[in-house]
């Protein structure tokens, strides 16, 4: 009988919880906090027994845009949660949603950070609804990814290609397609799948790898779009859903998805799922970045600067690939058993990365002429199911392969021991200690 990784692992977190525990409580007396500082705007300008403590003192975390089924986060948020003690909240939304969300706060906000894409971070940022803040290895970050002073951030990327179901192809005697140029051939007709541009990001992403293998870009975006209109025009294009139509794939009736990277390993990887290859086009696509902000007025701005350390830590780094999002870090390289299941890097290198400021300038007007020209050509091919507000895009779709957890479980309680000294030497213990076994009760679901 095969144990399960993450009853094992929380196993040990709660003997070492229980050993450091017995060790503060009979050696040392428990210490509350001093009155806490203004939250600083480096981490260097804090020691992180310090900032442990402050957080420790605020007790809870809020986010928004970062449910457990999107990217790396359910897990993410599991261990900062377990090895902090520090309880989560998240509430759902989409990037302009966000935006709005906070602008309405009026510097009152009911979230800490959030994540959403890095144009309406930029949008967050010039509106001064961030909070400012300077993580570890922040100058890893390439600038493209990042404000100067920290007001936003973006902390993983993600890659547009071809979520192909292999078995389905091959039922049909149709090759994998290899490029933007291969979609267009007659044994793809009613095949393809991409998102509505008009209702998530995806969609307008996909335009704007389209347009870069039809010798355009980000700002001369209409080779892209004149190219979506061509498939729908060859009768190539199955549907045009609003959100990321993990259940549909998963039942074997999409045969080509057009999507990010993470979504198509993931579902490769991931059992229960159809064959599937995640293929880079050969002839051209764009890397995106996703971006994180600490809110301005923030409930718990010590919490929010810790999940960012956690979050740019090591330990962060490899939970974000193992969901095969990759970090922008540009010192971090995953482990081989995670990075050989990557597609080659020279076809990630042919991959453009997408100027986020220039697409924010454009996105309105994709948006607008695809309505306006594909749209009457998609037909019955756009799907109106789900309430889309603001880019809400997510799925609950399982996010870490077990056996990349067993593989990865060596390095993550080397990371969480040391983590956990830092917590210990703080001196303070939490009314409150860790629930015994909420990683394996709640993980089993999500893993499969």
């Amino acid at each position: 009988m095969k144990i399960n990784p993450w009853i094992i692992l929380s196993i040990v977190l709660i003997i070492i919880i229980i050993g450091e525990t017995i060790y503060i409580t009979t050696l040392t007396p428990p210490t509350a906090p001093a009155a806490k500082p203004t939250p600083p705007s480096r981490y260097d300008q804090i020691s992180q027994t310090d900032l442990i403590k402050y957080a420790l003192d605020e007790g809870v975390a809020l986010s928004y845009g970062m449910p457990p089924g999107w990217a790396h986060y359910g897990i993410q948020w599991k261990f900062f949660t377990e090895i902090y003690g520090i309880q989560h909240s998240d509430t759902d939304m989409g990037s302009a949603v966000v935006v709005a969300t906070l602008e309405a706060a009026k510097g009152h906000p009911d979230a800490d950070v959030a994540d959403l894409g890095a144009s309406y971070a930029m949008i967050a940022a010039e509106k001064g609804l961030t909070d400012c803040y300077i993580p570890p290895h922040f100058d890893a970050i390439p600038p493209e990814w990042k404000d100067p002073n920290g007001c936003w951030l973006a902390l993983y990327t993600g890659t547009i290609g071809f979520v192909v179901n292999v078995d389905a192809l091959k039922a049909k005697g149709v090759p994998i397609p290899r490029s933007w140029k291969d979609l267009l051939k007659p044994e793809y007709k009613g095949m393809i799948v991409y998102q509505d541009p008009t209702k998530t990001a995806t969609g307008l992403l996909t335009i704007v790898a389209a347009a870069y293998a039809n010798g355009g870009d980000v700002t001369n975006w209409r080779p892209g779009l004149e190219f979506i209109k061509e498939l729908h025009k060859r009768g190539n294009i199955k549907s045009v859903p609003p959100l990321v139509p993990t259940a549909d794939y998963q039942k074997g009736e999409i045969p080509i998805l057009i999507n990010l990277d993470y979504n198509g390993l993931t579902y490769k990887y991931t059992p229960g799922f159809p064959n599937t290859e995640f293929i880079i086009p050969e002839d051209g696509t764009i890397t995106r970045a996703h971006a994180v902000i600490i809110a301005k007025g923030a409930p718990h701005p010590f919490v929010a600067r810790l999940y960012l350390n956690f979050y740019m830590s090591d330990l962060g780094s490899l939970i974000t690939s193992l969901a095969f999002a990759r970090p922008t870090r540009q010192d971090y390289t995953p482990p081989e058993f995670i990075s050989q299941l990557f597609p080659p890097k020279e076809l990630y290198a042919k991959a453009v990365r997408l100027d986020e400021k220039k697409l924010r300038e454009v996105s309105q007007n994709i948006s607008e002429a695809w309505s306006s020209e594909v749209l009457p050509l998609a037909g019955g091919t756009i799907s109106l199911v789900g309430n889309i507000n603001g880019f809400v895009e997510r799925d609950p779709v399982p996010r870490v392969n077990p056996y990349l957890l067993e593989k990865a479980m060596p390095l993550i309680l080397q990371y969480i021991s040391s983590m956990k000294q830092e917590v210990s030497q703080t001196n303070y213990v939490q009314a409150s200690i860790y629930n015994s076994l909420i990683i394996a009760d709640t993980q089993k679901e999500e893993i499969g």
